[in-house]
């Protein structure tokens, strides 16, 4: 099990994501102890070796950003897609249905649809 995706276990999801015009010091800028959990994140979330192993998808699926992150979603939607086999393509939409997000288990579920469509 790579330590990365342990860390981001022990992390959970992340608070929600922080795409907005405020900057240090304006009202609604997050607190020191919210953007040191951001950073955590962010850096097991570009530690983790691509393929991860369907164990590490399970984890992962279920500690996914609820909302956008400057990008950090897609380095774990790209993880989790990485288990990704066309003959278990039943099995990888089993795993998106337990994903704790709902906006990246609609990515992931419309990632997969447009795969399954351009085989046909």
């Amino acid at each position: 099990m790579q330590e990365p995706v342990l860390k981001i276990q022990t992390l959970g999801a992340p608070p929600e994501g922080f795409e907005c015009d405020v900057f240090p010091g304006d009202e609604g800028f997050p607190p020191d102890e919210i953007l040191n959990l951001w950073e955590d994140y962010q850096d097991a979330a570009d530690s983790i070796t691509r393929p991860v192993t369907w164990e590490e998808a399970e984890i992962l699926i279920k500690c996914c950003p609820t909302d956008h992150m400057a990008g950090i979603e897609w380095t774990i939607l790209h993880s989790i897609e990485s288990v990704f086999k066309p003959e278990a393509a039943e099995d990888f939409r089993a795993l998106i249905e337990t994903c704790n997000s709902d906006m990246m288990k609609t990515m992931l579920l419309e990632r997969l649809q447009n795969y399954i469509s351009s085989r046909k």
